[in-house]
């Protein structure tokens, strides 16, 4: 190849290049751009995460607007069946007030049924029991009361993205804390926790068959 080919080719190969270096930057930025962030998670980080985790039936509902008019909370008074952490929130009784994004939330409204039976995480704030955003409400599966009961926070999840390209979500090491979950939504994601064996090391152990 003569000389003046080899240059002739060098700004098409660079624009290439920069253009993927390009594409790969916006890729791993894109979560922090979002105004909201609901990526996918599995129920023990959501448990984790959270200073409350009830079982909950929905009997009533209102929509709360915050001080400056621009955001809302819709507000659920619920009948509580089963705490599974943050029992020092719930002595006063069983039926309490739960708040939740409502429409103008930057990750849009969680709008609960009535009469319907949820899996409810979130914390506490000066006002409010609040749910978490995304993953802090789910409708009650079965499941979750073996899951809940074996879980261990002394373990931590990662969830991979099965959407990204590898480099932009590489999966971390695995080390004796953590346990790197099964694809989203298979049996063994649905069935799981990640739990220390005898000797303090995690792993994921299914607390029902698949």
């Amino acid at each position: 190849m003569g000389l003046s080919a080899f240059i002739s080719k060098r700004p098409a190969e660079d624009m290439g290049q920069r253009l993927i270096f390009l594409f790969i930057f916006l890729l791993s930025e894109f979560q922090v751009l979002l105004c909201c962030d609901c990526f996918p998670s599995h129920i023990q980080t959501d448990f984790c995460a959270s200073s409350f985790v009830i079982k909950a039936k929905v009997h009533q509902q209102e929509e709360l607007l915050t001080p400056d008019g621009f955001d809302s909370w819709l507000r659920y008074r619920v009948n509580i069946s089963n705490v599974y952490k943050g029992q020092e929130m719930f002595l006063l009784g069983n039926r309490v007030l739960i708040s939740t994004p409502g429409p103008a939330h930057s990750c849009g409204p969680q709008e609960l049924k009535l009469d319907q039976d949820y899996l409810i995480s979130g914390y506490k704030d000066e006002t409010a029991l609040r749910a978490a955003p995304c993953a802090g409400v789910k409708f009650w599966k079965p499941i979750y009361s073996s899951l809940l009961q074996n879980i261990d926070c002394g373990c931590k999840v990662f969830t991979p993205r099965t959407w990204t390209i590898p480099i932009v979500n590489p999966a971390p090491p695995k080390t004796d804390e953590t346990c790197i979950a099964p694809t989203r939504g298979t049996c063994s994601f649905k069935s799981g926790v990640c739990k220390k064996d005898p000797d303090g090391v995690c792993h994921w152990n299914l607390v029902e068959p698949c």
